[in-house]
């Protein structure tokens, strides 16, 4: 069975009307195929923290049992702040209740989280307590649910910036620069390394690596034990980025270097990477969000020259370059109002330059890499949408919106694990406190390798409970969408919640168009947008639900109809109408999951209501219906080639109905039906024959005329 959700970026459609009787009457530039890329099942967004706090996500990661970790700073607003985590396990479904690590004294002003190779994760904060500033740290041991009690790491009087890096044999190693007491003099000052050498164990005492007022520093332990430390030196006439390892088993540091071509500016983030490979990664940002990068190819190698990403000109800003396991660079940039994403060799050439969004975006998120290579891009729209893109296999998965901030700008963070489980967590605004301080809510989702497709595909129309019944979806004025299941009795009843959707927007219950066994939506918004959505079986959709862009070019449409498979490929497809010429069009569903340009079906549609009928004849192939002005009711056999045939009248005296709807088999006797909303609100079942015909209808609802429409 297809399973599409796999292909490249979806590009910006455009929608253009061709010449009439030409056949092809509207053209949408869709994506191009990257190649397959393993899909991804994305839950729907969960908030981590209540909706009235002041609480900033400051890191994730996924351990290697494969338990998710997310790590916040939450303000009390009482000269105090708290350091909270939250988990959730490997086969979870949800995350755990939030925990409470540490309670701190004035402000957290930076947190570092890590984890080991025995499925433990470690966190580290520097705050301000009783006795000055603080360096401390605290770990979640595998399977535990408690975390240690709070282990001071710095013993040195007034520590500052830190880094935080775990060994491959579980060993720790915290770096810091200390600015000294004044009561120590210029003796405290420089920059300290700790180690400790199991989860559980204490921290040794700090040794100085440089006398120096070293800014930002990095570090990182590679596969075979060599420790890589890196930080700006300020102490000359200008900023130096500097460098030293230390090999496995010594004890000396060897002198720091310089590296060649870096001009980096001071306080700006150093990130120090290794691979699995031996390969290290150093990167920096210049001029702002410009990351440059230095890479050694094994612990013994020489540091190369400070390198670029392949942008054409000076990118807008950047994410931190990744690191992968054989080596490769992976970088993500935005330039020219493109998001675009390149990937360096372990011998140092470039793939060609991909287009991950020819949008744009209000903010570049840093990757992420997993162990297995899996590469996850996120970055927010300039609309707030939060849009992530994974690469496996060499190929570029389509990107897929998974969540929402309230500014265009919003940041967060996002971790790859093995096997490619991704977990992305951010921050939403929800409001401002009375001292006009920003409240702030802690978001997260998950993805997973797709889940194998079910042997059966779902019914036609069954949207939720997957109980095989055809659910009739009616939206309200203001956007709220319900979802009526259908009964063994041939009515509609029990009630789901559908959620609220933006003003205009048109909610469009659609067949299985990505291949996962499910039935999608689709939803065209105001601006000419189409989204497609796509539940897990039998779940509800709602705007929360991850989903994809399809285009933004289906402006000047309207009557967006599904009624199934016109071109019998096993591929669900899309009709509507040009609202200004009444041009019947349809817009074939692809293995890509996306459509192909409209194709004119038919002329004159523009005073009729359009019907997407199912299949009323039992031919196997999609029908339409549609009613004039004047009340007749007219069928549209599909021929099963992309057309449909000529309309035969089929009844009269149907004026006097809002809405049809092509239900689909409400009764469960192998005929599809139809519903009917009357101008009064009743509804009405119109049992299908199966010999292309409905009959007298049946009562089945009333009530029903506060909806703005049914479908």
């Amino acid at each position: 069975m297809r399973r599409s959700r796999i292909l490249s970026a979806a590009l910006v459609s455009t929608l253009t009307l061709g010449v009439a009787g030409a056949g092809v009457s509207a053209a949408l530039v869709l994506a191009t195929p990257a190649g397959a890329a393993t899909a991804r099942d994305w839950t729907m967004p969960t908030p981590l923290t209540e909706a009235g706090g002041r609480n900033s996500a400051q890191d994730v990661r996924i351990t290697s049992d494969g338990t998710a970790v997310a790590v916040w700073v939450r303000d009390t607003g009482q000269d105090s702040q708290e350091v909270w985590a939250a988990t959730r396990p490997a086969k979870a479904t949800t995350w755990r209740a939030p925990v409470r690590v540490a309670v701190t004294k004035g402000q957290v002003h930076a947190t570092e989280l890590t984890t080991g190779p025995d499925g433990s994760a470690t966190v580290a904060w520097h705050h301000y307590g009783d006795s000055g500033y603080t360096y401390s740290s605290s770990t979640l041991l595998a399977g535990a649910t408690a975390w240690s009690p709070a282990a001071r790491v710095s013993t040195v009087s007034h520590p500052a910036w830190m880094a935080l890096a775990s060994g491959p044999d579980g060993r720790l190693v915290a770096v810091w620069t200390s600015f000294g007491a004044p009561a120590d003099g210029d003796g405290a000052r420089g920059l300290y390394v700790s180690e400790r050498s199991a989860p559980g164990g204490a921290w040794s005492p700090p040794a100085k690596l440089t006398d120096i007022l070293a800014h930002t520093p990095a570090a990182t332990v590679g596969p075979d034990g060599t420790v890589t430390v890196a930080w700006h030196d300020n102490s000359g006439d200008g900023t130096t980025l500097r460098v030293t390892s230390r090999a496995p088993g010594a004890t000396e540091w060897p002198a720091p270097r310089s590296v060649e071509g870096s001009s980096s500016s001071l306080g700006s983030d150093i990130v120090l990477q290794s691979s699995a490979s031996g390969a290290t990664l150093l990167s920096w940002s210049e001029a702002g969000d410009m990351h440059r990068f230095a890479y050694r190819s094994t612990p013994d190698a020489p540091w190369g020259a400070a390198e670029s990403a392949p942008w054409d000109g000076r990118p807008y800003e950047s994410g931190t370059p990744q690191l992968g396991p054989q080596g490769e660079v992976t970088a993500v940039w935005e330039e020219y109002s493109a998001l675009r994403t390149a990937t360096r060799s372990a011998t140092g050439a470039w793939s060609a330059v991909h287009t991950l969004d020819d949008g744009g975006a209000g903010k570049v998120w840093s990757p992420s890499v997993g162990p297995d290579g899996t590469v996850t891009a996120v970055w927010t729209a300039s609309d707030g949408d939060v849009t992530s893109a994974t690469r496996t296999g060499g190929a570029w998965a389509r990107p897929v919106i998974v969540g929402r901030v309230d500014r265009y700008d919003g940041e967060g963070v996002v971790a790859t694990g093995a096997g490619g489980q991704v977990v992305v967590v951010w921050n939403r605004t929800t409001g401002t406190t009375d001292k006009d301080e920003p409240l702030q809510q802690v978001w997260a989702t998950v993805a997973t390798p797709g889940a194998s497709v079910p042997s059966a595909p779902a019914e036609r129309r069954d949207h939720v409970g997957n109980d095989g019944r055809p659910d009739l979806y009616a939206q309200t004025a203001a956007g709220a969408l319900v979802i009526y299941q259908g009964t063994a009795r041939g009515t509609v009843s029990t009630q789901a919640d559908g959620g609220t959707w933006p003003a205009g927007s048109t909610v469009i219950p659609f067949g299985d168009l990505d291949g996962d066994g499910s039935n999608d939506t689709l939803v065209h918004t105001a601006r000419g947008e189409l989204h497609h959505y796509s539940p897990p079986r039998g779940r509800a959709v709602t705007p929360d639900v991850p989903h994809t862009p399809i285009g933004t070019g289906w402006y000047g449409l309207d009557a967006f109809t599904y009624s199934g498979d016109f071109t019998a490929d096993g591929i669900p497809d899309l009709v509507a109408r040009r609202t200004e010429t009444g041009e019947l069009l349809l817009h074939a569903g692809t293995e890509n999951g996306t459509f192909a340009e409209g194709t004119r079906i038919g002329s004159g549609w523009k005073g009729l209501t359009i019907v997407g009928a199912g299949d009323l004849n039992n031919d196997k192939k999609a029908d339409l219906l549609g009613r004039t002005a004047t009340g007749d009711l007219y069928r549209y056999n599909g021929t099963g080639a992309g057309t449909i045939g000529a309309g035969t009248r089929i009844g009269s005296g149907w004026g006097g109905m809002t809405d049809f709807v092509g239900i689909g088999d409400l009764t469960g006797d192998g005929n599809d039906d139809i519903l009917g909303r009357h101008t009064n609100g009743d509804l009405y079942r119109y049992n299908g024959s199966g010999a292309g015909t409905i009959g007298a209808g049946t009562k089945i609802g009333s009530g029903w005329k506060s909806f703005a429409a049914v479908r």
